[in-house]
This record gives C-alpha cells, structure tokens and sequence, in this order.
C-alpha cells in the first residue's frame, strides 16, 4: 500500500511539473503560437472579415476592455491568414494578438514603407463612416517582408471607443474592388 501511494505521488508531481510548464510559456511563445495559427487555413473572403470583426464588435461592445484577453493566445479570432485586433481612437493599441510588442503603444505615427499613416488613416475612416476598408503595406503572419493588405475597420463604442479591425493580404484589383465600397 505505502509503494503505491508512493507512486500515486511520483506521478502526480510529474504531472504538475508538467501541467505547470505548458503554462508558464512566455508571451513571446504565445505570440509565436498565435502567428502559427493565423498561418493555417482557408483563405478567407472579404465578406467573411466583415463578419469575422461585426463578431468581435458585438463582444467588445458587450464586455468593454474585460474582452481584450479573448483576442489573444489561441483565440477564435486568429486563423484562415488573419486575426483581429484592436486600438482605441487616442491611437493606442489595446491587443495586437501577433505583435504583442505594441500592446499599450502609441501607433498612430506607424506608416507602411509608403509612408501610410494606416492606423491614423482608420481612426479617421470610422471617426467619419463608422466602418469600412483601408488600404496599405504590412507583414503577413510568419514573415516580415510587408505586402498588399486591406483590413475592414470598425468604430465600436464601448467602456471606451475602440477601432476593431481584420484584413486580408490580397491583389491590387481586390484592393480597388474594396475601397469602392466605402461611403464618400
């Protein structure tokens, strides 16, 4: 009997140690994990990214700030090529679930090597439309050469004002298509 209470112990240890481990991975690692996944999928339509941030909106709407973990990690909101995520209209970035480098980061100066203003540039879009698309150059998951990417940005009045976004990497005439469809 004390043998195996003995080895009931044994493995209860290891399996801590092990359980405890799988938690403790660094947010780089989760961001790594994150980028991965972003990585994996179908190609996702236009309409699928409006759908994919109206869903997000209604969460942020709903729970404020208290929803800005469920964006990260292994999050619903990453896969098929993109992710979502969220700054506020002072030009803060609340989560970036692949770059969490600039989580609580001052972003509105950022431009893309066009020298873009992108996120000044969607502050402005959802300050006077409410939504739409934005055009500009950034790096898709897993590499960091920027290509053509659109994202579909929405104002989300909350705790706060939140701007909540989700693009594609996509051609010159998706681009084109997209920005069409924004009110004048």
């Amino acid at each position: 009997m004390k043998r195996f209470i003995g080895i009931m112990l044994s493995m209860s240890l290891v399996g801590m140690f092990v359980v405890g481990n799988a938690f403790a991975e660094s947010s780089e690692g989760l961001t790594a994990q994150a980028a991965k996944k972003a990585e994996v999928g179908a190609p996702i339509t236009p309409e699928q990214i409006i759908a994919r941030v109206e869903k997000a909106a209604k969460l942020v709407m709903a729970e404020g700030s208290k929803s800005i973990d469920k964006f990260k990690g292994n999050s619903e909101f990453i896969g098929n090529g993109t992710y979502i995520w969220i700054h506020d209209l002072n030009g803060k970035m609340i989560v970036h679930p692949l770059k969490d480098t600039l989580d609580g980061t001052k972003i509105l100066g950022i431009k893309d090597p066009n020298g873009k203003p992108l996120f000044s540039d969607m502050n402005d879009l959802c300050k006077k439309s409410g939504a739409g698309w934005v055009a500009y150059m950034w790096p898709k998951p897993g590499s960091d050469a920027p290509v053509q990417k659109i994202s579909y940005v929405k104002l989300v009045k909350a705790d706060k004002d939140y701007v909540v976004g989700c693009g594609i990497y996509c051609d010159k005439t998706t681009v084109d298509k997209l920005l069409a469809t924004n009110p004048k």
